[in-house]
């Protein structure tokens, strides 16, 4: 007899001459009775595939279910729509009979067509990853194996089409190539999905650690395609344009310190200043003096870098929060915090309006007025170095780059491209009566006022009359050979 246990005992046993199945279409219990007969399957289709799989399941009839393993096994996988018929119903026999038998032959089955058509099947199953159920995006991750390329496409498609935030699904991609090599060949889809991820809201640090935790997977696995690709180390100041997201993820001063010790960018000590002073004024909030200074002298001492120049603290803004006017004066106390040795505050030799500075293009000059003695020359008062900014216009964003060859500077002009570098720079602009304030974390500048001459850059407002002075804090001291990995 072709019938198998439960259908045995039913008849021999129990002796039942019917049974009421209401769980079946009529088609359905027909075909499974006839081939039950038979000992051949009748009338086996992609229309009732999944319920003569389920009732020769739920009867034990075992020949019957490979059969239908058989019929899915032979779909030709050429279109997507076929490829989908298959993982649905592999993922339905899964979820529903708890059987991973299908699931296993169709992974063998796509890791062959994938490899033939390009991963077509997973780029178009991902392409709206959003809408797919867990069983699905584990599906997803089984079926991709190594291509993480497609994986890292999907979620740049998905944060430049229309999602600003992560979500369920998002977050689980991220963790899954967190956790994957992160190889050299996919350097530009990750520096372009870190671009993306920019501008995403992240709403939790949970968000935020896996952003932090991508961007240092990249940092040390890719590190000299991201020197070439995303810094150009004698260019770039490693303190503009950092993505505020840290900043206003974390409510907690203590949160926040967390976060940033486990961040994958180098810090020189006048970037985390600027990151509690600008976390302090968001988020108008005080915090306790010797926890940032324990930091901070941790990050002196591990990462060996210089200390705080005593007079670029002394040079912020700091009149409006009474907690930063403390910790700068506990701060200048410290000798192992802060140093009046090793670092030139250079002005620009000229003011800007904030649409001149902001909104075109310029060469900016600096000429140290008295000579570093690091400056082994004799053309005193001649010394200096030009910043190329370009305007926000034309929809690009605003830009300053050092000028670094020796070569494209003026004759009255000396560069010294031997000692300075912008790896050994730090960038903030003076504004006329309210001294200067730190411009790292807080993103890119933006014309606030569609051409009225009012600019913000992150809660630092510019109206059409103030004065601005660039000004470049260089550290002659700096001990550090290592590039910075800077913004991207």
């Amino acid at each position: 007899s072709y019938n198998r246990p439960v259908i045995d005992k039913l008849t021999t046993e129990l002796l039942q001459t019917s049974l009421d199945v209401q769980d079946f279409s009529r088609e359905v219990v027909q075909s499974f009775i006839e081939s039950c007969y038979s000992g051949e399957p009748q009338n086996i289709s992609r229309d009732n595939f999944w319920e003569i799989n389920k009732i020769s399941t739920v009867f034990e009839v075992s020949w019957l279910v490979d059969k239908c393993f058989e019929f899915l096994d032979s779909v030709d996988l050429e279109a997507y729509e076929d490829q989908l018929f298959v993982v649905q119903e592999a993922l339905w026999v899964s979820a529903t009979l708890k059987n991973e038998r299908l699931i296993d032959m169709t992974i063998r089955k796509f890791s062959l067509a994938i490899t033939k058509s390009d991963a077509f099947f997973l780029r178009e199953f991902l392409s709206n990853f959003s809408a797919r159920n867990p069983n699905e995006m584990n599906f997803a991750m089984k079926i991709a194996g190594n291509r993480e390329g497609i994986v890292v496409e999907s979620l740049i498609s998905n944060f430049e089409g229309k999602s600003n935030e992560l979500d369920a699904n998002s977050r689980y991609l991220l963790g899954k190539i967190n956790a994957s090599a992160c190889s050299k060949k996919h350097t530009a889809l990750y520096l372009k999905l870190i671009a993306c991820l920019e501008t995403i809201n992240l709403k939790s640090g949970e968000d935020c650690g896996l952003v932090l935790q991508l961007f240092k997977n990249v940092c040390l696995r890719t590190q000299e395609d991201l020197h070439a690709n995303v810094v150009t180390a004698k260019t770039k100041f490693p303190n503009l344009f950092l993505d505020p997201a840290i900043l206003k993820t974390h409510e907690s001063f203590s949160g926040f310190l967390e976060a940033l010790t486990i961040s994958p960018l180098e810090f020189n000590s006048l970037m985390i200043f600027d990151a509690i002073y600008v976390w302090s004024s968001f988020h108008k909030r005080s915090f306790e003096t010797e926890e940032f200074k324990v930091t901070l002298q941790k990050a002196i001492l591990e990462q060996n870098i210089s200390p705080l120049s005593s007079n670029y603290i002394s040079n912020l803004f700091c009149k409006e929060f009474p907690h930063l006017v403390s910790l700068v004066q506990s701060l200048k106390t410290s000798d192992t915090l802060t140093t009046s040795k090793g670092y030139a505050r250079v002005c620009s030799i000229s003011e800007y309006s904030p649409a001149q500075l902001f909104g075109e293009d310029n060469e900016i000059k600096f000429i140290f007025k008295e000579k570093p003695p690091e400056l082994c020359c004799d053309r005193i008062g001649e010394c200096g170095f030009i910043l190329k900014s370009s305007g926000i216009k034309n929809n690009k964003k605003f830009d300053i780059n050092l000028l670094p060859k020796p070569e494209e500077y003026p004759d009255d002009l000396h560069f010294h491209d031997e000692c300075l570098s912008v790896t050994n720079m730090h960038f903030t602009i003076y504004l006329r009566g309210w001294r200067e304030h730190p411009l790292t974390w807080r993103g890119i500048p933006k014309d606030g006022s569609k051409g009225t001459g009012h600019y913000d850059w992150l809660g630092w407002s510019f109206a059409p009359d103030h004065r601005l002075r660039p000004v470049v804090y260089v550290n002659f001291k700096s001990n550090s050979s290592r590039p910075i990995v800077g913004p991207i």
